[in-house]
């Protein structure tokens, strides 16, 4: 068995939260997460100014302790 069949083996048993936690470890190790996190946050930095941005703020933080684990 490889490495990965062997890892893919143990994450078919973990309830959803830990699948989560693992989801969150595995993409912060890869840089590739890191550039697009940085690009996306350069190309939408400032975008939403006044009105549309307090807008933005308030449904965000309306739906912030709304999460779907069951998302990834």
């Amino acid at each position: 068995m490889s490495v990965i069949e062997s890892i893919l083996k143990d994450l078919q048993d973990l309830p959803t939260p830990k699948l989560v936690e693992v989801a969150r470890y595995v993409h912060g190790l890869n840089p590739k997460s890191h550039e697009r996190r940085r690009a996306a946050l350069l190309a939408t930095a400032g975008c939403m100014v006044g009105e549309e941005g307090e807008d933005f703020e308030r449904a965000v933080r309306a739906e912030a302790d709304r999460i779907d684990g069951d998302s990834w």
